[in-house]
Order: structure tokens, then C-alpha cells, then sequence
């Protein structure tokens, strides 16, 4: 049975939780940024 993944909001509070270096949590947050565009680009849903 798949597990249920966490929302963003809830994804980035646990970010937050355990990585307090504000660079890591930038850097999270542009690998974000550049995988939610690569889905676009191949017309592919960016939420999952």
C-alpha cells in the first residue's frame, strides 16, 4: 500500500525542522523550482 506523501506545506515544515541552514533550505527550494519546470517542459503534472 502507498503511503500518502506530505503536502508542500507540511514538506517544508519538516525541512525547516531538520535543516536549519538557511543555504540548504534555499538550495531545497530551488531544486524545487528547476524539477517543477522540467515537468512542464515535458507536459508532465507538476505535483506528483
Amino acid at each position: 500500500m502507498a503511503e500518502a506523501q506530505p503536502s508542500r506545506e507540511e514538506a517544508l515544515l519538516l525541512l525547516k525542522k531538520y535543516n536549519k541552514n538557511e543555504g540548504l533550505i534555499k538550495h531545497a527550494l530551488a531544486v524545487e523550482a528547476v524539477m517543477r519546470y522540467c515537468a512542464r517542459k515535458r507536459g508532465m503534472n507538476e505535483e506528483e
